[in-house]
């Protein structure tokens, strides 16, 4: 589960690089993003004259866009007036309130990943759950947690997490933004809990998804 702020960010570089071209949000002021390891679901709050392409109005202020299942379901969930996903919603309390981009993942699951990215289930599959919080200014400051299963797991997530942004500083020449963003990140263990944290310029963080975001 993730969730966006729009507001907030809506006049920075990096929502004019990655989202104005995106209609559909322009009306939209928050929107929150769930995935169940097959599909994605969109959930978008804000003003609405009409239901933006692609997406179906719940209320006046909230759309919903997805499968015809995953959208037949939010729908009987916001009438029911019961929260579903109670430990994700408890975690993503602790941490949606001050950074405009925050994340949730459940520990222990796959994802169907590939590439560069299939790090990720190394990751997951190591811990309870995982957070991430960005804030967005002159600088992107992001940080992650990771709650290992045990003591073991811990130390294995702080070993693998080290071994991934050591073997992506040495695999050959970087373009500068790339290199700047590998050595602002930093990685440190509090028993369960293994903490990366990175600070970087929009163009270094953009240079650095473009890098791996690929296979």
């Amino acid at each position: 589960m993730a969730g966006i702020n729009l507001d907030q960010i809506r006049a920075t570089p990096l929502y004019q690089t990655l989202l104005a071209e995106f209609q559909s949000l322009r009306d939209t002021s928050y929107l929150i993003v769930a995935y169940n390891g097959r599909e994605a679901t969109f959930l978008g709050r804000g003003k609405y004259p009409d239901a933006p392409a692609g997406a179906t109005l719940v209320a006046r202020n909230l759309v919903v866009s997805g499968s015809p299942e995953s959208v037949r379901a939010v729908i009987a969930q916001h009438q029911s007036g019961v929260s579903g996903a109670g430990r994700l919603l408890e975690l993503a309390g602790g941490i949606a309130g001050s950074p405009p981009v925050w994340m949730v993942a459940q520990g222990g699951v796959s994802l169907p990943l590939s590439g560069n990215a299939e790090n990720l289930n190394r990751i997951l599959r190591l811990t309870q759950y995982v957070t991430l919080g960005v804030q967005i200014g002159s600088q992107i400051r992001a940080e992650a947690a990771a709650v290992g299963r045990n003591d073991a797991a811990g130390r294995q997530l702080e070993e693998s997490l080290r071994a991934i942004l050591t073997f992506a500083a040495a695999a050959g020449e970087r373009r500068p933004e790339v290199e700047a963003a590998l050595k602002s990140i930093a990685i440190r263990r509090d028993g369960l809990i293994v903490y990366a944290t990175l600070a970087t310029t929009t163009d270094s963080l953009l240079a650095l998804m473009r890098e791996f975001g690929g296979s």
